[in-house]
């Protein structure tokens, strides 16, 4: 039986015209909900925030101080300057050139036809293509001399060198490109081997996942360090990221997993696996390290505690603040734009305050003046808007974490949203669209590690294949109380400061040969 057939019939045209105002309630919210799952669905994954002429208009300035902070759009171009050239843009300079002589014509086609002498040679013309090689694969063979004693006493030979691992019979080279490929270009194991097919090298899955397991093992001592010169600048971003890993419980099936994403204000990224998305996982992990500082999250419940108890000062994310009400706007609700204003200005405040570095003195003059309007309003609204719509979760949200926003405004070394994490976490989303799931719970560790590394990488603009390419022929000899020199930020400066000496690095030292 339905809940039609039980709900009593109104007596009275009064109770008729309340039934239907309650229904009229009811299917607003139920459109609401479905619009919101179509977004989800259908809707572009990021959103960006809204931009008008009146951008610039926040504070009373005169004329010309507002057109000197005023921001240029890199699609408008500026009065009088030079239009860039259309067509194909200049190749990259840095790129290896290779001269080819186009053979002249025949001589017979070099008489000019009026004056029926050889032509003369006038200039010369130059295209630049973009040309391609093919990767080569070849065998390095390695030779020593073991040396033996008729006592039977033990051999002496030298070590094999430390860029290759002697019982996979594969060079650092190798494993670099697969770690590279797989964790950067997130390209599934499946695709390379195929890949790999083509060029005559048979290298199967199962192989490419041992080289990375042995890979985890070798740099398990950079992770450590990572860590702790992330833990150690006092400003954390946290933020986790759901992976499916396949549950060996239930075989054909996958749960869910999480990803911790722990990123220094100016430093690194480094990345936890934990099979749920209990804070319980950060808070200990705050504490073994003995955290002390600033710890940015969003406002998902136990975030807010984390770390040791009086030495972590909890902030919140006014960008997941604005989303609500961005899902509010988009839901159609009007009330949502005033809020959306707001939040265009205090953003507005960051860019002005990162450019003329007076933060402090901007904030407290505009900021927190834009916040307590919005919490005032918030209160407001909370008392109409109906609970389970997008306008009153909003509200609701900001006012639970009014604290903690407030806190981003007014201490002066807190960031205004936990956006830098959150870019650290989008390539590995970006990953799990073409691996899908991760095989296996042991692999977890080893994907956060080996993904750690890799990123650490991309953030710097450091090349994550020669980057451990060269990492692996200097780890095994480096002394352990300097791993931190080889750290992928600290490997950048070691490099540029070589460069400014006139020492070529070991890469560059190197004679190319089919492998570079």
């Amino acid at each position: 039986m339905n809940a039609a057939a039980t709900t009593p019939i109104p007596s009275s045209e009064q109770e008729l015209r309340v039934r239907v105002d309650q229904l009229t309630a009811e299917n607003r919210v139920l459109e609401l909900k479905v619009q919101k799952l179509q977004r989800m669905l259908w809707d572009k994954k990021s959103e960006r925030m809204p931009t008008d002429d009146n951008q610039g208009v926040l504070f009373t300035e005169p004329a010309a101080a507002k057109a000197e902070c005023a921001p240029v759009s890199g699609k408008k171009r500026a009065v009088g300057a030079a239009r860039a050239p259309k067509g194909p843009q200049p190749l990259d300079p840095a790129l290896p050139r290779e001269l080819i002589q186009v053979p002249a014509p025949q001589l017979k086609e070099l008489i000019c036809p009026v004056t029926k002498q050889p032509m003369q040679p006038g200039f010369v013309e130059r295209i630049e293509v973009l040309a391609r090689r093919a990767p080569v694969y070849y065998v390095k063979a390695y030779e020593r001399t073991v040396f033996v004693s008729p006592a039977k006493t033990a051999p002496v030979y030298s070590a094999w060198p430390a860029d290759i691992l002697p019982r996979a019979r594969v060079h650092a080279s190798v494993v670099a490109h697969i770690a590279a490929a797989h964790y950067s270009e997130h390209v599934p194991f499946h695709r390379l081997e195929q890949q790999l097919a083509r060029t005559g090298v048979e290298l199967a899955r199962s192989t490419q996942v041992s080289l990375m397991n042995q890979l985890d093992t070798l740099v398990a001592p950079l992770m450590v360090a990572l860590r702790d010169d992330v833990f150690s600048g006092g400003y954390l971003h946290v933020d986790a990221t759901p992976v499916d890993v396949c549950d060996p419980a239930r075989p054909g099936h996958v749960r869910e997993a999480t990803l911790w994403a722990y990123r220094a204000k100016r430093g690194g990224v480094w990345f936890e696996y934990s099979a749920s998305k209990s804070p319980v996982h950060p808070d200990a992990t705050l504490k073994a390290a003995r955290f002390k500082g600033f710890c940015q999250t969003d406002g998902a419940p136990g975030l807010n505690t984390i770390g040791p108890p009086g030495q972590v000062t909890s902030l919140g994310c006014h960008t997941h603040a604005r989303r609500g009400f961005f899902d509010a706007d988009k839901a159609g609700d009007p009330r949502a734009k005033w809020y959306l204003e707001r939040f265009r200005k205090l953003f507005r405040v960051e860019q002005l305050a990162q450019r003329h570095g007076r933060k402090e003195i901007l904030r407290r003059r505009f900021s927190v003046p834009i916040f307590q309007a919005m919490l005032t309003q918030a209160e407001q609204h909370a008392q109409i808007a109906p609970a389970k719509t997008a306008l009153g979760d909003a509200v609701r949200y900001l006012l639970d974490q009014q604290e903690r926003l407030h806190r981003c405004l007014t201490e002066i070394e807190a960031e205004i949203s936990n956006n830098a994490v959150e870019r650290a976490i989008r390539p590995l989303k970006v990953g799990a669209r073409n691996w899908m799931f991760v095989g296996d719970p042991k692999a977890g560790p080893r994907l956060a590690n080996l993904f750690t590394l890799v990123e650490n990488c991309r953030l710097i603009g450091l090349d994550p294949e020669r980057y451990l390419i060269e990492l692996l022929g200097k780890l095994q000899d480096h002394p352990a109380s300097r791993i931190k020199e080889l750290l992928p930020h600290r490997w950048t400066s070691a490099q540029q400061t070589q460069t400014a000496l006139g020492a070529p690095s070991a890469s560059a030292a190197a004679s190319p040969g089919p492998d570079r």
